[in-house]
């Protein structure tokens, strides 16, 4: 059996929205609904997105909170479980 490889960090180039000047940063780690919806809907179109959720799942340690690729915690715990049950089923 071999080691799980985990997703590197994506590489930005600055043209993601969470990057751009007039974005909160604290848009993506808000109690305040409305700041977490501007943050999802911002992750939408972002190119980086796929490698960017591939990131946070592979990483839970780092994004047991905030919107990463347009996911929350929640949605982020459901993905890798589901991903599990998948696995297991390949084996």
């Amino acid at each position: 059996m071999s080691a799980a490889r985990l997703a590197p960090y994506p590489p930005l180039t600055g043209s993601e929205p969470c990057r751009q000047p007039d974005a909160d940063p604290e848009w993506w780690f808000s109690e305040d609904a409305d700041d977490l919806a501007v943050a999802r809907g911002l992750c939408q179109g972002c190119p980086a997105r796929a490698k960017c959720l591939a990131w946070a799942l592979d990483n839970p340690k780092f994004t047991q909170h905030g919107i990463w690729a347009a996911t929350d915690p929640k949605r982020r715990t459901q993905l890798r479980r589901e991903f599990a049950i998948g696995q297991e089923t390949k084996s």
